[in-house]
């Protein structure tokens, strides 16, 4: 348990997964968060209609910014860019970021996105649950 408690309370560092990942064998690790992105940007919220998930992507215009989803893999696909000048020049970032959607709970083709203030909110909606069927008991 310990060991747990230090995972999770361990300061992520840009560039490295956040503690939290280490702990799901699911995570897809072939999509890393590059150098230049902390992992504090992204917030998953269930409700019992949809999935949102919001990503920070501030400086990315829609021009660079790319969302997939793949049905036979059940991932969605982020990849961003954006442009960041310093003192010693414009250097170009990339964001790249997949998560997969459990297809028992959720359409995951019907995946929608939408950017707005330099953030990126991806909604699936929830599967409609069928109501179970009662069955009259005759007794005889």
């Amino acid at each position: 348990m310990n060991n747990l408690l230090t995972k999770l309370t361990a300061s992520p560092r840009a560039g490295r997964l956040s503690p939290l990942f280490d702990i799901f064998d699911d995570f897809d690790r072939s999509f890393l968060v590059p150098e230049n992105f902390s992992n504090d940007n992204i917030r998953f919220n269930e409700t019992d209609k949809q999935l949102h998930v919001e990503i920070d992507l501030p400086g990315v215009k829609k021009k660079d910014l790319k969302v997939t989803y793949n049905e036979d893999t059940n991932l969605a696909y982020v990849k961003a860019k954006r442009n960041v000048t310093t003192k010693t020049g414009t250097t170009e970032e990339t964001f790249t970021r997949s998560f997969r959607i459990d297809t028992g709970d959720y359409e995951g083709a019907k995946v929608s996105s939408k950017l707005s203030d330099g953030v990126l909110t991806l909604t699936v909606p929830r599967k409609v649950q069928k109501e179970h069927t009662v069955i009259d008991v005759k007794v005889d």
